[in-house]
């Protein structure tokens, strides 16, 4: 089984730099070739070592938004395909930086001149 690791990062790249402009963040790419009876998504703040997994099952998308990610901390993903033989190497990790949603803080000192 074989994961086609420039497509599947030339799409994640494009969808990061989307989503950048808006609230939602969301995973895409090319299915695998062979027999996929699923795909698992691999995260964390390591690109060599992502630490944790999603199964996504037999998607090729998957919203992050759900992931307990942390503001303005980079991670890294890459996704994996399996099925009953086993699982394929992860592609290539993308980073992705979950921005700063947190309103500020109301002014203080206000004063009537």
């Amino acid at each position: 089984m074989k994961i086609y690791t420039k497509t599947i990062i030339i799409t994640l790249v494009m969808v990061f730099a989307a989503i950048s402009i808006g609230s939602a963040a969301t995973l895409v790419w090319d299915p695998s070739s062979g027999t996929v009876d699923g795909y698992n998504v691999h995260y964390g703040t390591s690109a060599t070592n992502p630490g944790q997994s999603v199964n996504v099952g037999d998607t090729t998308q998957y919203s992050i938004d759900s992931l307990p990610l942390s503001e303005n901390v980079q991670y890294y993903f890459c996704v994996s395909a399996y099925n009953t033989a086993g699982e394929s190497d992860p592609c290539a990790p993308v980073a992705y930086t979950p921005a700063d949603t947190t309103p500020p803080t109301p002014p203080i000192g206000l004063v009537a001149e």
